[in-house]
């Protein structure tokens, strides 16, 4: 991941059918091109997003894959500096 985070705003229509799940694409808009109906603002890494034209599609399913392997990465790295703590104990 690159670490850039981007601001974006969308639509309440946007989140709710990312919320309810039928749908992985959030379409969002940078400030200066967002719509007045556009009032949401969300922050997202870079690497999940396309930029289409005036909207940036957010792809939600790849941020839960992210977070996921971020998950597996953490526990694992977690549980060898327990064991090695507890071999030191022993």
């Amino acid at each position: 991941m690159t670490g850039i985070t981007l601001q974006l705003y969308t639509k309440w229509s946007e989140l709710q059918a990312v919320k309810d799940g039928t749908s992985t694409m959030m379409i969002a808009y940078t400030e200066d091109k967002a719509p007045a109906s556009a009032t949401f603002d969300i922050i997202v890494p870079l690497d999940v997003c396309e930029v289409v034209g005036k909207e940036v599609r957010v792809n939600v399913s790849r941020i839960k894959e992210t977070a996921s392997e971020l998950g597996e990465l953490m526990g694992k790295t977690f549980g060898a500096e327990l064991d090695r703590v507890f071999k030191e104990i022993e």
